[in-house]
């Protein structure tokens, strides 16, 4: 299965929508660990993508996710911002694709993961966004392996991608403000894993739905 340039545009949008009615969930999270706005904060970045995807005739559809970032980037600021934008616009160094399907898919995100993993020393562990990303690129490195269709890709990626935020729970921060709270953030689920976890959950969701 695969999905042209206009499914694939609909699918991230859709996706995008999870996170905004999850931001107040998101920003619960973040209180324990920040400033508690992380949740209004990439709600505000999926908004601007939704809406520079709804005004913009993407050619390809590595387009589709490079304009998510830029778009995140933009309207975030901070490090989240730039952490997300980087992340999408891995797509950017991937050669141009008509359509989106598992392989593809992996080439976006092992290149978003790449870009990362150039910006932050942060790993496995760590109570990032990386703990959630990690186990998703790893989950669809074996469903193209194994050739596995779309939709059954993106619903194991989505689910190793919800183990991963889940698994920062009782980690200890060691990187942004979080780190400087030791023990007291540690019982907290790390929202940047979080949002990734609900991104993927939402093309898993939406692609079922058709």
């Amino acid at each position: 299965m695969s999905l042209s340039i206009e499914q694939t545009r609909l699918l991230v949008s859709r996706a995008l929508e999870e996170i905004i009615e999850n931001r107040e969930h998101l920003n619960e999270l973040d209180r324990a660990l920040g400033d508690g706005d992380h949740g209004t904060t990439i709600a505000r970045g999926a908004k601007s993508a939704i809406e520079a995807l709804r005004d913009a005739q993407p050619v390809t559809t590595n387009e589709v996710f490079v304009l998510t970032g830029r778009a995140m980037m933009k309207s975030m600021g901070g490090a989240s911002g730039v952490l997300f934008g980087m992340f999408f616009q891995g797509a950017k160094a991937c050669p141009d694709a008509q359509v989106l399907d598992t392989t593809t898919l992996l080439s976006f995100a092992r290149s978003g993961l790449d870009n990362l993993r150039q910006k932050t020393k942060a790993g496995l562990g760590d109570k990032t966004m990386l703990d959630a990303i990690v186990p998703a690129v790893d989950a669809l490195t074996q469903e193209a392996k194994d050739s596995k269709p779309l939709p059954a890709a993106l619903k194991h990626a989505a689910e190793a991608a919800e183990q991963g935020a889940q698994s920062t729970i009782g980690l200890q921060a060691r990187f942004g403000r979080a780190r400087t709270l030791g023990e007291r953030a540690a019982s907290a689920q790390d929202p940047g894993a979080t949002s990734v976890s609900l991104f993927l959950a939402g093309l898993a969701k939406h692609l079922q739905e058709g």
